[in-house]
């Protein structure tokens, strides 16, 4: 891959992390009002966008996503350095 490539992937991957952070703040509120309203502390959220079967989203598959997309991210952002470093 060129760093034309690569920057195109990081900046794919930044907003893909965007979205699933502001999935877990989003579920975090939830979970809140959740646990000061009713006695529900357990959310569980599904969408359809892998039909036919469901993806179930938990506050623990956000935060593993989130993880995974930072260490994408960090390698990617490793190999954008050393091809600048490599082009000096």
């Amino acid at each position: 891959m060129d760093i034309n490539q690569l920057n195109s992937k990081r900046n794919d991957i930044l907003g893909e992390l965007k979205a699933y952070e502001e999935l877990q703040l989003g579920l975090e509120q939830i979970s809140k009002y959740n646990r000061e309203n009713h006695t529900n502390d357990q959310l569980k959220v599904y969408t359809t966008a892998y039909e036919p079967h469901l993806e179930e989203i938990t506050e623990l598959s956000v935060a593993e996503k989130i993880e995974k997309l930072t260490n994408n991210l960090l390698t990617l952002s490793e190999k954008i350095n050393t091809l600048k470093m490599n082009s000096k």
